[in-house]
């Protein structure tokens, strides 16, 4: 307890230093009356009186409740650590200042590391009225981050976290406009109190996660003592989990537009076509032959990605369609047809060159992909890289039309099927 006080003490020579108090509603109303007069005859024994029950404000977070430069080391433990001023929504994904507008309180408090490359954290605690209004507030939170509008951001990776708080959970996130690097959201809700730790590493291309984890589970602790808190921090444990959905204007099962790599220098944002049952599959080559009503998909849907005002040619773009079979069998009989078609692609069609497949198959999905060169002119060739991913009965089709300076890499569009796979995962 000691060691507890003490670095309450500490932090609080900083607690006014880059801390933003965005809401404070905590009304107390005490109401009593006394008739004063004159005792006659015996009178019942007076109570004890009641101990008197805690002020809103009193079991509200405070200053001292947040990460101090010290805690937050963990993040970056070679580096030193200072308190900074700032009120946040400074990474373009926070659509609003609060999660929570009608909640008892917010509080924020920015910090910078020094040297290079550069780093920065962002810690925000709203508490809301009631458990049940905390939980939307974590879910508003966390789509805002899964579901980043901001352009040249993506989402790679989640991560589930357990026994931290009531609930928990850490998505890396990267941004390729400057300050290009990685974003780190590690969010957690014990009973009315949602934390959330936002850092911010300016070129790096990896992070650890465990270091982002350690952070959380601090912060969480922090919050304990007070009585809106609920569950408390133990050991964390954390694995890699599919992405939460991506909320506002995306559909469940088709690929979202923060799960987008960037296309070489391209500085706009990927948009996304309402997703609608296929009628001419996009994603179709001149390989695959792929059909997914005619080989008995009992629900289709197709989506077409482009990159408006980037200049870029007319056939640039991409385009996903997915199928839901009658059984898994069903499924993988559709792709087994599709592979052998391209297999034999070179003897129907002498104009397309077909590259080697590339197959990915576990127990959680199947996938393979592929690079076709078709020569247009005698003087012209176009690319597409085309790929297939089966999770259960369902079966997702890619097809990435590049231009010279806006194409991705094999491994990339690799990631960008399994994320496919992902999202079929949402159908089930």
């Amino acid at each position: 307890m000691a060691q507890h006080a003490g670095r309450r003490r500490r932090a609080g020579a900083t607690a006014a230093a880059g801390l933003v108090v965005l809401l404070a509603a905590a009304v107390v109303v005490l109401r009593g009356s006394s008739t004063p007069g004159r005792t006659v005859g015996k009178q019942p024994p007076i109570p004890p009186a009641a101990a008197p029950s805690p002020s809103p404000s009193a079991r509200l977070p405070v200053a001292d409740d947040l990460l101090d430069r010290t805690q937050v080391r963990r993040l970056a433990a070679s580096r030193r650590w200072t308190v900074t001023s700032g009120a946040g929504l400074s990474n373009g994904c926070q659509e609003r200042r609060s999660a929570d507008p009608r909640g008892h309180a917010a509080l924020v408090r920015t910090f910078r590391a020094a040297g290079n490359p550069a780093r920065s954290a962002m810690q925000t605690v709203e508490v809301s009225r009631s458990v049940s209004q905390a939980h939307r507030a974590y879910r508003t939170t966390l789509g805002w981050y899964a579901g980043c509008r901001a352009a040249r951001v993506q989402l790679l990776d989640a991560y589930r976290v357990d026994r931290i708080g009531d609930e928990a959970q850490v998505l890396v996130l990267r941004r390729s406009v400057r300050p290009a690097g990685l974003l780190s959201v590690a969010l957690a809700r014990t009973g009315s109190v949602v934390t959330s730790t936002v850092g911010t590493t300016v070129g790096a291309s990896s992070l650890r996660v465990r270091r982002v984890v350690a952070t959380l589970e601090v912060a969480v602790r922090n919050l304990c003592t007070r009585s809106v808190a609920g569950r408390c921090a133990g050991r964390a444990a954390f694995h890699a989990v599919p992405p939460p959905p991506a909320g506002r204007g995306e559909e469940a099962g088709i690929l979202a537009v923060v799960d987008l790599p960037p296309v070489g220098r391209v500085g706009r944002r990927w948009v996304g076509t309402r997703p609608a049952p296929t009628q001419t599959d996009p994603s179709v080559s001149t390989c695959d032959r792929a059909d997914l009503r005619a080989a008995g998909a009992i629900r289709t849907r197709s989506r077409t990605y482009l990159v408006p005002g980037a200049g870029l040619p007319d056939r640039f773009g991409l385009a996903e369609a997915y199928g839901v079979f009658r059984s898994s069998k069903a499924a993988g009989g559709f792709l087994s047809s599709v592979r052998t078609d391209l297999a034999t692609c070179a003897k129907r069609d002498a104009s397309t060159e077909v590259g080697r497949e590339r197959r990915s198959t576990s127990a959680r999905a199947d996938a393979s992909q592929w690079l076709l060169t078709t020569k247009v002119s005698s003087t012209r060739k176009v690319r597409f890289r085309v790929g297939f991913v089966r999770v259960g009965r369902s079966v997702a089709q890619l097809r990435f039309a590049p231009t010279p300076g806006a194409d991705v890499s094999e491994s990339v569009f690799a990631s960008l099927l399994d994320r496919a796979g992902d999202r079929l995962r949402e159908l089930h």
